[in-house]
């Protein structure tokens, strides 16, 4: 049974596959294919002993120290790969642009009977189905945007609406980041930006609906930008775009359960006295108040001052300067805010256009 070769194109189209790469831990690490597992043929050190014998003895000496590296290892990297098949699903193995790599171990494979595929192009190829996606933004569902002030719980109506069948795209669970200054805290490392655009781009496949909700949301979500066609729909006037309110009580305690504050004092206190926004608004005395709260753990208090000193006064002039919102809801209960939205966007429906109704204002 002979390999045979797979485009981008096609690759995209089937549903049920087993994706193999075999780069190095590191440079799957930086970039990957959602859903692939990494088979390595090199480990990290080895890859870059190869790559320092090819640029100072040459390619046959680099593929014959490769060779020497692998040959042993062979067998248990045949029997990884077939460990991970599934019934019914489609085996591709790729390296980063269709080379040598995944060519020796769709040959393995094949020289064992197993039916696969490679990649053409391999993760290279890839890459550029994604960008050229992106660029070509023929997505054709209309993004509804949910806009507040920080702590109205946007977040949360987000997957309420999920909860009651609704397409969401929620930047910030695949960012790994609340897109705050605090937005990191308590949270693991983000992804690259190449992983980010990667689960961005599945994501985005999955949406069937009319509508897909999202969060107002900037450029950047911590260390990860937005593509730039998602932001232009972000930004879009003539998009649909819905102003969640909430108490500050209820925005104040929201925070509170969500940060877990108290539990990292000490990276609050380090961005506080390191960010120099901070200081420029705020002064000397807030931040030294804020600093007192932490350390006294008056984490409720801490949350209130910022909100009433720093945010609130930030994104309330973005929020005034807008005149179009279509519909606003009070957010104290996300579950009723979520289900007054549902039913405001369906009774829409079936106006092409979503012509915004005389009443902007949900029942509260």
């Amino acid at each position: 049974m002979t390999w045979r070769e797979l485009s981008a194109e096609r690759f995209n189209s089937i549903k049920a596959k087993v994706i193999v790469d075999v780069r190095s831990p590191c440079e799957f690490v930086s970039e990957f294919i959602p859903g692939a597992v990494n088979i390595p043929l090199l480990s990290d050190d080895e890859r870059a002993e190869v790559g320092k014998v090819y640029k100072e003895q040459g390619e046959f000496r680099a593929r014959r120290l490769a060779l020497g590296i692998v040959a042993p290892r062979i067998p248990e990297i045949v029997d990884r790969i077939i460990a991970s098949k599934k019934e019914n699903h489609t085996l591709v193995v790729h390296c980063w642009r269709g080379g040598m790599r995944s060519e020796a171990v769709v040959s393995f494979l094949s020289l064992m009977g197993v039916d696969c595929w490679r990649l053409t192009g391999g993760y290279k190829a890839w890459r550029r189905c994604v960008m050229d996606d992106f660029e070509a933004d023929s997505y054709p569902f209309r993004v509804v945007v949910l806009d507040g002030l920080t702590g109205v719980g946007k977040t949360e109506v987000l997957k309420e609406l999920e909860a009651i069948g609704m397409d969401v795209l929620d930047l910030e669970a695949i960012a790994n980041h609340r897109g705050s200054i605090f937005g990191g805290i308590g949270l693991a490392e983000q992804p690259t930006q190449k992983n980010f655009d990667g689960y961005l781009w599945e994501r985005l496949r999955t949406f069937s609906g009319d509508f897909v909700f999202v969060e107002a949301e900037s450029r950047k979500i911590g260390s990860v930008r937005l593509p730039e066609f998602l932001m232009e729909r972000i930004k879009d006037r003539s998009g649909i775009r819905i102003l969640l309110e909430s108490s500050l009580s209820c925005r104040v305690e929201r925070i509170s359960r969500d940060y877990h504050l108290l539990d990292h004092k000490e990276a609050l206190l380090d961005l506080l006295g390191r960010v120099r926004i901070f200081k420029e608004r705020l002064g000397h005395e807030k931040i030294k108040g804020l600093s007192d709260a932490l350390q006294e753990n008056r984490g409720e208090d801490f949350i209130e001052s910022m909100l009433r000193d720093y945010y609130d006064p930030l994104y309330s002039r973005h929020i005034r300067r807008r005149t179009d919102y279509d519909l606003t809801v009070c957010s104290d209960d996300p579950v009723a805010s979520a289900a007054a939205i549902k039913e405001w966007c369906l009774d829409r429906a079936d106006s092409a256009a979503l012509i915004k109704p005389d009443n902007k204002t949900a029942p509260r």
